[in-house]
């Protein structure tokens, strides 16, 4: 029985936690990670052709920014819903299925959005898209946590970067459907958004999926002694997810609210200038992310993050000060940002040690559910305050991420501590080890050998 990969450097895979038809051979583990790769690039396309098409919406529809920020909270509530649906579907449809349907969603969602006249109708076609766009964050999120058990940075910084790549191209290929059919504004966008999903989800089709489903959630609680239920009471759990959307605001400000500050603070034209902004910007989010696991390894995910976010705030400071200047200083803020979501993550790893998989499942959609009311409110402060306001709200709302980070941070060293006290105050005591798998037990004594056993 094929038990342990190394794949790659230390991350490790145990058969005894996967439910599949026969091994996993190496091409059925590289092919998983592919489909976990483009949905991720999927989800930063979505995501991302917004800061192009939005300022163009409002423009044509002739939204406020109160309806402007009501599309960006019901995004985040269309995100949770599907977040959740995610969670109960995967055991009984699996992997690929589930995919599958967020990409056809998401299509059937773009298109809609295509022939919509007023804000409800928009709204509701969003809602459908944008529901999509959850599923290709969680099911891949899913998916790596049973590929990918070791050498925890690297391997979500790589899998977040594929969103960079998603989020590079998805600007740009609004700016050249609006250059090629500008008649048709936002309109020919969102239609021409549907040939690369259907790419990228025949790319999927194709695919075999060794792995069918997740644990189910009474293996998760023999592993863990976590359920959904235990975790969404948890009140370190509601932190986490706290700190997670307060400081991921950055990387969400240039999303969907840069467009309309070039558009309506700067005077810029979204599809050429707010194209190029974005794209930028995203490059240095990828670069960064591709680069970046080795430094979380290195100096640690926490240290990493004090060093990205105090950069983050010098750059947005700095640029949102030096009005249009500002444009060629903004973008170098997504090296820092790109930072945040994979490496909070890992310190979420670090305090729930071997119980993570339950909590941290739970984080992401809480996240969303608390950046609903945060959207709606930057989009009223703009409407009584001006158009600056939701872009600029990027800086405070860093330090506040940072300051809670600290507190964080000071709570999980006491735990340690506490931890590390109790084991040596047992140290001497006889303690029962359980085994229920020959080869992992074999692990513990041969280490991180780049070895496959049959």
């Amino acid at each position: 029985m094929t038990c342990l990969f190394e794949f790659p450097r230390k991350a490790r895979l145990c058969s005894c936690n996967l439910e599949m038809e026969g091994n996993l051979t190496k091409t059925q583990f590289w092919l998983l990670v592919f489909c976990a790769y483009a949905c991720m690039v999927g989800q930063g396309f979505i995501d991302n052709v917004r800061s192009v098409t939005y300022p163009m919406m409002k423009k044509d529809i002739n939204l406020s920014y109160s309806q402007f920020g009501s599309l960006q909270s019901m995004a985040q509530f269309s995100y949770l819903l599907w977040s959740l649906a995610v969670a109960l579907s995967l055991q009984k449809l699996g992997f690929k299925l589930v995919i599958l349907l967020a990409f056809i969603i998401s299509m059937v969602g773009c298109f809609l959005t295509s022939t919509a006249s007023n804000f409800w109708t928009l709204f509701l076609y969003q809602l459908l898209a944008c529901a999509g766009m959850g599923g290709l964050d969680d099911a891949p999120h899913a998916l790596s946590s049973i590929l990918f058990t070791s050498n925890t940075g690297i391997l979500m910084l790589l899998l977040h970067s594929c969103y960079g790549l998603g989020a590079i191209i998805g600007p740009i290929f609004a700016g050249v459907v609006n250059k090629w059919f500008p008649q048709y504004s936002f309109r020919g966008i969102t239609i021409g958004m549907t040939i690369p999903l259907a790419l990228l989800a025949l790319i999927v089709a194709c695919v075999p999926f060794a792995i069918k489903k997740p644990k189910t959630e009474e293996q998760e609680k023999t592993h863990s002694g976590h359920t959904v239920g235990s975790a969404l009471m948890s009140p370190m759990v509601w932190f986490q997810a706290l700190i997670l959307v307060i400081m991921t605001t950055g990387e969400r400000a240039t999303s969907a609210w840069g467009g309309m500050y070039l558009k309506d603070v700067l005077h810029l034209d979204p599809a050429k200038e707010g194209a190029w902004f974005n794209s930028c910007f995203y490059l240095a989010f990828t670069l960064a992310r591709l680069v970046g696991g080795f430094l979380v390894d290195a100096i640690g995910a926490f240290a990493t993050e004090y060093l990205v976010m105090i950069g983050s705030i010098v750059i947005f400071t700095v640029g949102l000060a030096i009005g249009k200047t500002g444009v060629y200083v903004l973008p170098f803020a997504g090296a820092f940002v790109a930072f945040f979501w994979p490496t909070f993550i890992v310190t979420c790893m670090r305090y729930w040690k071997e119980d993570a998989a339950v909590p941290i499942s739970c984080i992401l959609p809480m996240q969303a559910s608390l950046g609903i009311p945060i959207q709606y409110v930057l989009g009223v402060l703009n409407d009584k305050f001006g158009p600056r306001v939701a872009y600029s709200a990027t800086v405070p709302m860093i330090v506040v991420a940072l300051i809670l980070l600290v507190i964080y941070h000071m709570i999980l060293r006491k735990k340690e501590a506490k931890e590390k006290e109790a084991l040596l105050t047992n140290a001497e005591q006889p303690v029962e080890v359980s085994v229920n798998c020959v080869v992992c037990l074999q692990d513990s004594f041969i280490g991180d050998s780049p070895s496959v056993h049959s």
